[in-house]
């Protein structure tokens, strides 16, 4: 099957970026770097958990790994990430609330219900299961998603006006990536797993070049 062995690939590229953006951020320390290191650590686990279940079958405990890590959490730690980069006087605001996020979609996985024959089908068709099949429409577990997608339009609109302020226009790929990485979702619908993970690790590729350039100090500030 390919399609487990590109989320493998897709894990993989994740997890090595996430290890160079944890060597910058014990370098220099500099807060988001840590942020976007842990993002890409979710967007590794949560690639895992994909092939995991496409290649040895879908459990519950299988799906809340990937729903969680890939779903619902990665984004608003990316965007806390972003609000780092641009007020880190305040990065114990933003990790304290990625991080009672965290808490509370992981409570609201534990009181949702899966749909077994939601699961079973994606076993059957080795695909990835939509969040809305396997929790239905109404269940927090699959309700904050809508968070999720609004922290994502979040870094996207930071990002762009980052870019815009400081005339720093390397950090619009992290902007880039984010769209990528968010339209793999659309691959789960159409039926595409393998472009599911190929898209997320594009996106993952082109967040972390972002990632790159923000750390870098612009021209004016070196002036």
């Amino acid at each position: 099957m390919i399609a487990p062995l590109v989320s493998l690939c897709a894990a993989a590229v994740a997890a090595v970026f996430c290890g160079k953006l944890l060597r910058q951020w014990r370098e220099r320390r500099r807060p988001h770097a840590l942020a976007w290191s842990f993002s890409l650590g979710l967007f590794a686990v949560a690639s895992l958990a994909a092939g995991a279940g496409m290649a040895l079958g879908w459990s519950p405990v299988v799906f809340a790994v990937y729903w969680f890590t890939g779903g619902l959490i990665v984004v608003p730690f990316l965007a806390a990430g972003q609000l780092m980069l641009m007020d880190p006087r305040r990065m114990l605001i933003w990790w304290t609330l990625g991080g009672l996020f965290a808490v509370w979609a992981l409570a609201a996985l534990l009181l949702s219900q899966f749909d077994a024959a939601a699961l079973a089908a994606a076993d059957a068709a080795h695909t990835i299961p939509t969040g809305k099949d396997v929790f239905g429409e109404g269940q927090l577990g699959y309700e904050l998603l809508g968070f999720a997608n609004y922290t994502a339009a979040v870094v996207v609109i930071g990002t762009v006006w980052s870019a815009l302020r400081t005339r720093r226009w390397q950090i619009l790929l992290i902007a880039l990536g984010v769209l990528i990485a968010g339209a793999s979702f659309v691959f789960i619908r159409a039926g595409i797993p393998a472009g599911f993970s190929a898209s997320l690790a594009a996106g993952v590729t082109a967040m972390y070049a972002g990632f790159v350039a923000a750390g870098k100090p612009s021209r004016r500030t070196a002036s």
